[in-house]
């Protein structure tokens, strides 16, 4: 019994050695295949990776959970370039930005607060801000601290309220001491390519993910152990943040185009964007039937339009507008 434990024992940690290797490996390659796109600016100790690109009113993107700014260079970026001065961030500890040694970097406030002390160091003036889903947490935030800053904010898809339920299983593994961190330098990375398929159809659904979608954002950026910390972190603390920051969403007198498909089932429309837009005097809310939790890949016309309307300095539509598939808004309703 001794030999078979000892020899059980034995191939247990080879196997570990090798999924340890392998995460090392796919590291190296994933950060080769997906380089910078941009420059860096140092805030707080950290360097935030980000793209400025065009000219015009700055836009500022503000990516969600799980992503980078690939995502934006992947869809509407270089559209709304064509007009304005479009500046993306990753966000602190995601893509290529460091996570600054701070114990509440996970709060949408502290990064918003990161992103506007990166936007001052870069000398852009009174800007449209858009934060799509954890980012519209970001753009929540971001709309309480530095209303002067702005000319209007978008949040798209945004999660902004708590929600009923918890987070995903793993989350909680992630952030166990010694097992955590097991897991995030053996299994994250096997486990995560299995699971990222099927975690981009859920995202995009009902639409369907443009092909190539996981390779042209750079999903696998994601799985490197620090960083899917950093995502885990963020996730898992949003619930409790938002729990206060959302009392106070009445305050917010920035020009607001809240954007949300009808059909998303990541971020929920009711559970988020409705109250949104009740809390909020003189908000727009845009209601996008038969749209999943991407729509600046399902409808960029709408949300292409929707900034060029504020940095115009367009007052909001007041009210909700619903737009089918296919339709340019609807009457006011």
């Amino acid at each position: 019994m001794g030999r078979i434990m000892g020899t059980a024992l034995l191939i247990l940690v080879a196997a570990s050695a090798a999924l340890w290797a392998y995460t090392l490996w796919f590291k190296a390659r994933t950060e080769a295949a997906y380089p910078p796109l941009g420059q860096f600016v140092e805030v707080e100790g950290a360097r935030l990776h980000y793209v400025d690109v065009g000219e015009g009113v700055p836009v500022v993107l503000v990516h969600g959970a799980s992503g980078n700014m690939r995502d934006f260079a992947n869809s509407i970026l270089d559209e709304i370039a064509s007009g304005h001065r479009v500046i993306a961030f990753d966000r602190p500890g995601h893509g290529w930005s460091e996570r600054p040694d701070l114990e509440d970097a996970h709060d949408p406030a502290v990064q918003a607060r990161l992103i506007n002390a990166a936007l001052k160091k870069l000398g852009v003036g009174r800007h449209v801000l858009l934060g799509h889903s954890w980012g519209g947490a970001v753009a929540m935030a971001y709309a309480l601290q530095f209303p002067d800053d702005l000319l209007g904010v978008i949040p798209l898809s945004g999660a902004t309220y708590p929600w009923p339920g918890g987070v995903a299983w793993y989350h909680g593994l992630v952030q166990t001491p010694v097992v955590g961190d097991f897991f995030l330098r053996t299994l994250m990375v096997p486990a995560g390519l299995q699971l990222s398929g099927p975690g981009v159809v859920g995202n995009f659904a009902p639409n369907t993910p443009p092909e190539g979608f996981a390779d042209a954002i750079g999903l696998n950026l994601l799985f490197r152990p620090q960083n899917f910390r950093n995502n885990s972190l963020d996730v898992s603390n949003l619930k409790d943040v938002l729990i206060e920051q959302s009392q106070r969403y009445s305050e917010i007198s920035v020009p607001t185009i809240i954007i949300h498909g009808g059909g998303d089932r990541s971020v929920g429309f009711t559970i988020h964007s409705e109250p949104l837009h009740a809390a909020i005097s003189g908000s727009e809310l845009i209601r996008l039937r038969g749209t999943g939790h991407m729509p600046h890949y399902a409808r960029p016309d709408i949300v292409v339009d929707a900034i060029a309307r504020l940095a115009r300095g367009e007052i909001p539509h007041a009210g909700l507008r619903i737009v089918q598939q296919g339709q340019e808004l609807a009457a006011s309703r």
